[in-house]
Parts: C-alpha cells; sequence; structure tokens
C-alpha cells in the first residue's frame, strides 16, 4: 500500500511539473509569435486558458503584444473568446486597439459582441480610432460596430474620429455605417 502511495505521489509531482512546463513553454511561444510552437504546447498538454505570469490569458497576452500567429493558433486551439484582462476589456477591445483586424473578424465570426463595452465603457471600435488604427476601426463599422454608442464619458466612435481632425476618417465611418444597411 506504502509502495502504491509513493508511486501516486511522484505520478502527481510529474504531472504538476509537466503542466508548469506548459504553462511556460506556452508564454515563451506567445511572447515569439510562434504558431507552430503554441499548437506544440497546446498538443502537449498546456492549459490554453491559464492564467501567465502577468495575470493574462495566453490569448489575452497575445493580442495585447500584437503577435497574430499565436493569437490564431489560440483562437483555434480553444482559448476562452470572453475572457476580460485586469481593466475589463475583452480580446476583441485588445485585438482593435492593437490594430488587428484579422484576429477581430475571427472573433466576431465567432460570436463575440462587436459593441461590448469594456473599461470605461469603451467599444473596440472606439479603442481602435483612439490608437490610431483607422483600417481596424472601419472594419469593425463594416462589421456592425455602432458609430454612435457612447462609452462613459458619453463620448461616441464618431466623435472620436471627428476629434482626430480628419474629416476624410469621419467620412469613412459614415459610409461604412452607412453600407450595413443597404
Amino acid at each position: 500500500m506504502t509502495r502504491i502511495r509513493s508511486h501516486a505521489f511522484v505520478f502527481a509531482l510529474s504531472l504538476a511539473a509537466l503542466a508548469g512546463c506548459g504553462k511556460q513553454r506556452i508564454e515563451e511561444a506567445v511572447d515569439k509569435n510562434d504558431r507552430g510552437a503554441v499548437k506544440q504546447a497546446l498538443e502537449a498538454g498546456a492549459d490554453v486558458n491559464a492564467r501567465t505570469s502577468t495575470g493574462d490569458t495566453p490569448l489575452l497576452l497575445a493580442v495585447k503584444s500584437g503577435q497574430s500567429s499565436s493569437a490564431q493558433a489560440l483562437i483555434e486551439g480553444g482559448a476562452d473568446l470572453k475572457a476580460l484582462d485586469d481593466s475589463g476589456n475583452s480580446v476583441l477591445h485588445l485585438a482593435a486597439r492593437s490594430g488587428m483586424t484579422g484576429i477581430c473578424g475571427m472573433l466576431i465570426d465567432r460570436g463575440i459582441a462587436v459593441d461590448a463595452r469594456g473599461e470605461g465603457g469603451a467599444t473596440p471600435v472606439q479603442l481602435a480610432i483612439q490608437a490610431g488604427k483607422q483600417e481596424t476601426a472601419k472594419y469593425l463599422v463594416r462589421r456592425g460596430a455602432s458609430i454612435d454608442q457612447k462609452n462613459d464619458a458619453g463620448v461616441s466612435a464618431l466623435d472620436l474620429g471627428a476629434r482626430g481632425g480628419d474629416p476624410q476618417f469621419t467620412n469613412d465611418l459614415k459610409a461604412a455605417a452607412a453600407s450595413r444597411s443597404q
């Protein structure tokens, strides 16, 4: 009986060590934006939704760092698409702010709400505009993002676009919104 307990203990320690290695490997793979290494870490048993040393999931970490290849592998690997960072921003918010238009599309295609409110009531399109990611902002509007929804400060995406001093961009936002209703 003691021998069985001893083997069970060694097995449990081995599993714990492997899980720790998987966590480190997935963080390193995300940091390097190595899609293949992310897939290998997941196949080796890394938890796709484990919080990293920064407190983020690997997917949140990838989009915060602008690591599109890693983010795509994590999405395809079953990452929690509804995860929030410590500020209350979703993966879509962070991808929009990083200008990761393709990742935004993947998230929307998988049912993530395009007008979800994050920190300060901001929507993904508002964060894209604030970060100067105009193409991503126009894409989000074409995909259904509101240009009129206001954040907690009472400011809309259209207001933010106008504040940027680029009347063409403001017109582009309006045209993208109008194209949805046709």
